[in-house]
Formats: C-alpha cells, sequence, structure tokens
C-alpha cells in the first residue's frame, strides 16, 4: 500500500486529511498541486479535479472509496501507513485553532486601527478573507498587516469614485517590489480593495492592473506622461515630476489650456507662445488627471478644446467634470466655422459617425453635429493659436 498510496501525486491529500482527522473536521479543503496529482486523486475519489482549483472532499467519502479500493483499507490505515504513525484525533486542537484566529484578528484589527481604517465598511470582511484565504500564519502577520493598511490608507477606496490624486505603484511601498504580483503585502491590499471596490478578488494581472488604477495607483511613476507647455514643469511631465513640482503650479485665476492634439502645442512652441497649455494627446491619462486637478485646485480656469468628434466631446465632458472648467470654442458656431473653414482650404473631413455623443454645455452643439463631417484641432489651429497669443 505505500508504494501506491505513498507517491509524491497523494502528498498533499494525505496531508490535509490528516489535519482533518485530528481536528475531527467532517471535510477537507484540497487543491491539486499539479496535473499528475490531480488526475491521481480525480481516480481516487471519482471526480474531475483540475489543478491548482481548490475544492472540499467529504473525509467518510474518502474512506469509503478507500474501502472499495484494491487495498480495502480505510482512511486510518492508509495515513498509518504513508506517515509511520496513526492520525488521532485531538480534542485540544480546535481550541488552538481558534486562538490562533483571535490573534490573526488582533494583528489584523490593531493594523486598521493605525491607519484609521477600523470603521471602513469593508474592515469587518477583510479581516474574515485574509485570515482564511491569505495563509500567513500569525507569526508572521504584523509586518505585512500594518505595511497594508498604511498603504491602503493612501488609495482612493470609495467605490465610483474617481481617484484626483495618483500616486506609482513602487512609491507605495517600502520595497520597490513589495506591490509586486504574488506578493504578500500586494495580495493583502488588493483584497481590501477588491472588498472595498465590490470586485472580486483579481485573478490576472490585467484584473490586478485595472483594480489599482482604480484605487489611484498607477504602474509606475515614468511610462505615462502629458505634454505641457507655460508650466513649472518638463514638456513630458510623468508622475515623478509632479510629485517634485511646486503644489501650486500657476496663480488663481489664471488661465490654462488644454487641448486634444500635440500639433497644437507644436505650432505654439514654433510660434514663440507661453500661455499655459495641456495636450492630452486623445486620452485623459493617470498624469493628466492628477496634472488638471491639481491646476484646478489652485484655482486656475481651464479652458478645454478637442476634435468636433466623439473621442473629442468625451474628452471634453470628462476634463470639465473633472475640473469644473468651461469649453474653449467648442460650441454649435465653433463648429460651423470649422467646416466652413475646412470648405475654405479644400479640407477632405472625415465623417462623423451615428453617434458622436453628448455636448452638456451645449446642446445646440448636438444639433449642429448632424451635418455629419468631424472637425479636427488641426483644422481650426490658426484660430486656437490666436486665442494664445
Amino acid at each position: 500500500m505505500p508504494e501506491v498510496y505513498g507517491r509524491p501525486e497523494y502528498e498533499v491529500l494525505w496531508r490535509q486529511a490528516r489535519k482533518a482527522v485530528a481536528r475531527g473536521q467532517v471535510k477537507l479543503g484540497y487543491k491539486a498541486p499539479n496535473p499528475a496529482a490531480a488526475a491521481a486523486v480525480s481516480a481516487l475519489i471519482g471526480r474531475d479535479l483540475t489543478a491548482l482549483v481548490g475544492t472540499t472532499i467529504a473525509v467518510a467519502d474518502l474512506d469509503e472509496r478507500l474501502r472499495a479500493s484494491e487495498f480495502h483499507c480505510g482512511l486510518d490505515e492508509v495515513l498509518a501507513a504513508v506517515h509511520g504513525e496513526a492520525a488521532v484525533f485531538s480534542p485540544e486542537q480546535p481550541s488552538v485553532d481558534a486562538s490562533r484566529r483571535e490573534w490573526s484578528d488582533e494583528i489584523l484589527t490593531e493594523a486598521l486601527t493605525t491607519a484609521g481604517l477600523q470603521a471602513a465598511p469593508w474592515a469587518p470582511l477583510w479581516i474574515d478573507h485574509v485570515r482564511r484565504y491569505a495563509k500567513i500564519p500569525p507569526e508572521r502577520l504584523a509586518e505585512p498587516a500594518a505595511q497594508a493598511t498604511a498603504i491602503l490608507s493612501r488609495l482612493t477606496l470609495t467605490p465610483g469614485a474617481i481617484p484626483s490624486e495618483w500616486i506609482a505603484r513602487t512609491d507605495l511601498a517600502a520595497g520597490p517590489r513589495a506591490l509586486d504580483r504574488g506578493q504578500k503585502v500586494a495580495g493583502l491590499v488588493l483584497r481590501a480593495a477588491a472588498l472595498a471596490h465590490g470586485l472580486d478578488f483579481p485573478k490576472t494581472a490585467g484584473d490586478e492592473r485595472a483594480l489599482w488604477e482604480r484605487c489611484g495607483v498607477a504602474p509606475d511613476g515614468l511610462s505615462t506622461t502629458v505634454l505641457t507647455v507655460g508650466l513649472p514643469l518638463p514638456r513630458h511631465a510623468d508622475l515623478r515630476d509632479l510629485v517634485a513640482a511646486p503644489k501650486d503650479l500657476v496663480q488663481p485665476g489664471t488661465v490654462v489650456w488644454v487641448c486634444e492634439n500635440p500639433r497644437l502645442v507644436e505650432a505654439s512652441i514654433d510660434a514663440g507662445l507661453s500661455k499655459p497649455l495641456v495636450c492630452l494627446s486623445g486620452h485623459l491619462n493617470t498624469v493628466a488627471r492628477q496634472l488638471l486637478s491639481r491646476l484646478a485646485a489652485s484655482g486656475a480656469a481651464i479652458r478645454c478644446h478637442a476634435d468636433f468628434d466623439r473621442t473629442g466631446l468625451l474628452l471634453t465632458r470628462q476634463v470639465l467634470d473633472l475640473t469644473g472648467g468651461t469649453p474653449w470654442r467648442m460650441g454649435a458656431d465653433d463648429y460651423r466655422e470649422g467646416l466652413d473653414l475646412a470648405r475654405a482650404e479644400n479640407v477632405d473631413l472625415p465623417p462623423l459617425g451615428p453617434d458622436p455623443g453628448a455636448a452638456p454645455w451645449e446642446p445646440a452643439l448636438t444639433e449642429a453635429l448632424r451635418a455629419g463631417w468631424a472637425v479636427e484641432e488641426e483644422v481650426v489651429l490658426p484660430l486656437l493659436l490666436a486665442d494664445l497669443s
């Protein structure tokens, strides 16, 4: 019997079964570590299992299957043969387990309290999930729990809230790899973030990245940039540049112009213009969001222009919602003026598409857009440059 049931494929099963017998449990948790183990245990219990996917097995069912097998031995006899000693129920074990659970709960509660998160609606469920699923013994839980809650206190954890402040993931933790995928602290933080936002625990790298971003965390501080002119920032400013920049980037009341296309930035530089200008390059990314939020908080008057197309209208809505700013040459008359300029210069305009989206700042624009042509910023470049002069 040991030569069969002592094979590596059964090692995890017998270890879990031994714990269950010692604790008097009626079920045991099992996760096959590899396909070979999954195949062997599937054949034994008569149920298909998948490697690395957890399941539960009734102790009585396992005992029955073993007695019906070629050796006609029960679970107790198999465990004794495999491990060299019988598995004995210990009435003290449940109280030991309860004591360790209480220890873990105390550590997690203290960490939450220190971070000011003890009243968070997700906190009790997080404690329960960490104790049950994180697989960190209480002897090694205090440090990662303290690190995780300190990080959580800096995140956007309100469901549906759009982060106004962003931070690079590497700047959140003490070590450069502490929040990499698979790290214990990262798991604790992501588990709380998922609970806070009402989401499932992320299973893929893409799910993790989306959850980090929902919480206001960028993958790094360098790869995402925004184009700027006339601000105390580099031309291509990244997240770390924003952190190093003065708190107030402009004086209250300063007009900051926002555009969609880098061509306007290039033209303004060529013309020697230096009015504050932020270019979104077609997307309101994390750095652009933080920059515009800071400018608005400093009292800047944000004025936004974009293409007259679906993306441009979306960008304008996003910027106005984020900053409380005003549109810049984005009305019905401005659209018609763009059409006239295109005709005068023999410019072929691309079709607009059936549903360009809403223009809540001027409903008449929605009606004017039924003309059916997209007007990009390049078409009205002279008008925009005149405003920047």
